[in-house]
């Protein structure tokens, strides 16, 4: 009787040797996939930050009174904050590119703002952006003045040494 090609006990051949064959030679091993790290942590705003705005603007509302929030409650203020700045940068963000820009600017927020009808916030963030520059634009100009100064300073006074020592090498000599 003749064996057909593949039949029998033949070294390496039939499913046997394949098993044999796929435990010989290992395959790669997939990478471990790092530990997922929460959602929460990733995107929180800094709670320091959630309780005193919250606190700063009860206490302006309540008066003297002393305003307490419940942990769950400042949790709350700044998930709210979060999504809010999600959905206005997503909205600017829509503006920027309808204008085929890829910057964001003032205006696209401005307009983002109007776009999801929080219009009441347009003119605080207009006197508040004018105030901040003001204020950038006083701490530039004293800086500069300031450097100005010192560097004038600094060119007298090695002026002063560099006579100095042109003083010491006449009487030396």
């Amino acid at each position: 009787m003749a064996k057909k090609k593949g039949e029998g006990a033949e070294a390496g051949s039939g499913p046997a040797a394949s098993q044999v064959a796929e435990e010989a030679s290992p395959s790669p091993a997939p990478a471990p996939a790092p530990p997922p790290v929460p959602e929460a942590d990733v995107e929180e705003l800094p709670r320091a930050i959630v309780r005193r705005l919250v606190k700063e603007k009860l206490s302006e509302l309540a008066g003297e009174a002393d305003v307490n929030v419940n942990k769950d409650a400042l949790l709350a203020f700044g998930e709210s904050a979060r999504i809010f700045i999600h959905y206005l940068s997503a909205t600017a963000n829509d503006i920027c590119k309808e204008s085929k820009r890829q910057t964001i600017n003032v205006e696209d927020v401005l307009k983002a703002l109007e776009e999801i009808e929080f219009n009441e916030f347009i003119e605080p963030l207009r006197s508040a952006l004018e105030d901040f520059r003001k204020k950038n634009a006083a701490k530039k100009s004293g800086s500069k003045s300031e450097k100005k100064r010192k560097a004038e300073q600094d060119l007298t006074g090695s002026q002063t040494k560099t006579g100095s020592q042109e003083e010491n090498l006449v009487e030396s000599g």
